[in-house]
């Protein structure tokens, strides 16, 4: 886990909130005249403006995500990518920004969490050697924290990296060219379900993709509220296989303040 990404606010994701899927006729294409659909496919570069700007729009969204893994020999492979809850919350009505990030299946407590309000950043990490507080001053403004929401709420769906020549080479559902599978349901809404067990693409775990699967869902206005996907190859000499999902909920909801943040204040002031 890279602290210092997490303590700058900066997530990188990796349960979803409820959701269903609905059996459907793989030859059923709902909503058929949306523009982020590309024929049976996704038109990746639509779709990732239209999810993006939907939330925005909201004012306020959650992504909430689980990284599950899993490695066949007695000892962690390196590197290696610990299974993890994440969640990132912002509500941009109110300036809020909340961060959680927890490795689970261990058996001692790895938790970090950032709240960010009113121009300051209270931390707390909690891990087997006790309960730690932070503060940092933050001097961002609103269209900073709008910025940072859209670049974040990509997460999986596509993420751009500038390459050495300049130009910006995207990572996320293009390296999956997932088609057409049926009608879905994520939270009582119905979807349109795209599926691929094709990745295209390189990963630092597993470092060798032998198999691979993703599903996505689509709301008709363009929202992704749910993404699966599966990688199982060889890492480090052993196999290896990591289970994300990505869920993107409570549109227009707004950041409360934790529990925690009373202390943190007492602990930091001063």
């Amino acid at each position: 886990m890279d602290r210092r990404r997490f303590l700058a606010g900066v997530g990188a994701g990796a349960a979803v909130g409820a959701a269903g899927c609905l059996g459907g006729d793989s030859a059923e294409r709902p909503f058929p005249d949306a523009d982020w659909r590309s024929e049976d496919g996704l038109d990746v570069a639509t779709l990732a403006e239209r999810h993006a700007a939907a939330l925005v729009d909201a004012e306020g969204a959650t992504l909430f995500s689980t990284a599950a893994t899993s490695h066949d020999g007695d000892a962690e492979p390196t590197p290696w990518l610990p299974s993890q809850e994440y969640e990132a919350a912002y509500d941009l009505e109110n300036g809020r920004q909340y961060v959680r990030q927890e490795v689970t299946e261990t058996d001692e407590p790895d938790v970090s969490e950032l709240y960010v309000a009113d121009g300051v950043a209270l931390i707390r990490r909690e891990t087997a050697d006790g309960t730690r507080y932070g503060r940092q001053s933050t001097d961002r403004s609103a269209s900073e924290l709008e910025s940072a929401m859209r670049a974040e709420v990509l997460t999986g769906i596509r993420v751009g990296n500038e390459t050495a020549s300049g130009e910006t080479a995207y990572e996320g559902l293009n390296l999956w060219a997932p088609t057409s599978d049926g009608a879905g349901e994520v939270r009582g809404e119905p979807t349109a379900r795209f599926a691929s067990d094709s990745f295209d693409g390189d990963r630092n775990v597993p470092e060798t993709v032998e198999t691979a699967s993703a599903t996505v869902h689509v709301y008709e206005s363009g929202v992704v509220p749910r993404l699966e996907q599966s990688w199982a190859g060889e890492h480090d000499g052993q196999g290896a296989t990591v289970d994300v999902d990505i869920g993107y909920r409570d549109l227009g909801a707004t950041v409360t303040e934790p529990a925690w943040v009373a202390t943190a204040r007492d602990e930091t002031s001063g």
